[in-house]
């Protein structure tokens, strides 16, 4: 069983589609086809339904492509041990990343880390930090830069913090309390809110605030897009509570930012798997560690 081979079943399995798997590999579509159908011949076992759509995962489809995953991210590590001996770092890292990490200034971060080991290669993928965790617990991520949740990190996940910020509130420049400096929490309880989406860590650590303050927000709009949110806001939809970082970063006219009286914050950090070491990745969360510092 050849590792390629595995990774043709994971790209299908991906894209539900053996023509846009291929096109993602980099191969023909019959080659990529026959490859597939050889595998299944030697395992004698049906990894795929096909039918006029695309192709659907069975259940022994599902376990192969679980075992597969894992094999393939052991043997990423298992060549980034040997290039420790080897006295080099290279390999490639499976990133996944929230969309605001500006309080531990990730771009620069990754930027000098990339200087430091010219040999790795690194792939982003951005989403909401409980993605990012199961992402980690199905493999497919080495690491994950997220916000630590409310409840914890899931067993089997290891989570290093590297710095945290402080939810200010965005109101309208027309807005009352605009002209104020800093008010709590409690004063925005008849406001309209435009939330983070519903899933979102920030979304949590707000809705547990307000509650603590005695109500509950009246959330009108939800949005997982920073900008999006703070243009609401201008236009007259309602207030909404983002990260200091956020006002830092998107600057808008027409929209006041208040410090509040109640401390609502957000830890970021770098999440791993624990039973999954290699050199690439402790060099890694090493050089995150050493960065914040």
């Amino acid at each position: 069983m050849e590792l390629y081979t595995m990774r043709y079943v994971l790209a299908v399995a991906e894209h539900e589609n053996f023509s846009l798997a291929a096109h993602a590999c980099h191969i023909g579509q019959p080659a990529l086809s026959q490859q597939i159908a050889k595998l299944e011949k030697q395992l004698g076992v049906t990894l795929f339904m096909r039918n006029s759509r695309g192709a659907v995962l069975t259940e022994a489809g599902e376990e192969f492509v679980r075992r597969a995953r894992e094999i393939l991210q052991r043997t990423e590590a298992l060549g980034s041990e040997m290039s420790l001996y080897a006295g080099l770092c290279r390999g490639t890292l499976n990133v996944g990343v929230i969309t605001s990490l500006q309080c531990i200034d990730f771009g620069g971060m990754l930027s000098a880390l990339c200087s430091t080991y010219p040999e790795i290669s690194v792939n982003i993928q951005q989403g909401g930090t409980h993605i990012l965790l199961q992402q980690l617990i199905d493999r497919k991520l080495d690491l994950a830069f997220c916000n630590k949740p409310s409840g914890g990190v899931p067993n089997g996940i290891e989570f290093q913090h590297l710095g945290q910020d402080r939810f200010h509130v965005a109101v309208p420049a027309n807005h009352p309390l605009a002209g104020e400096k800093k008010i709590s929490l409690a004063r925005l309880k008849n406001e309209r809110f435009i939330f983070h989406q519903a899933g979102q860590v920030a979304s949590e650590l707000c809705l547990n605030a307000c509650l603590k303050a005695g109500f509950e927000p009246n959330i009108v709009c939800r949005s997982s897009s920073p900008t999006t949110g703070l243009y609401m806001v201008r236009g007259g939809l309602g207030v909404a509570l983002f990260p200091s970082e956020e006002f830092r970063g998107r600057s808008l006219e027409g929209v006041v930012e208040l410090e509040l009286e109640e401390d609502i914050f957000k830890e970021v950090g770098v999440a791993y798997r624990q039973d999954l070491s290699s050199a690439l990745m402790e060099a890694t969360v090493q050089f995150a560690l050493n960065w914040v510092k």
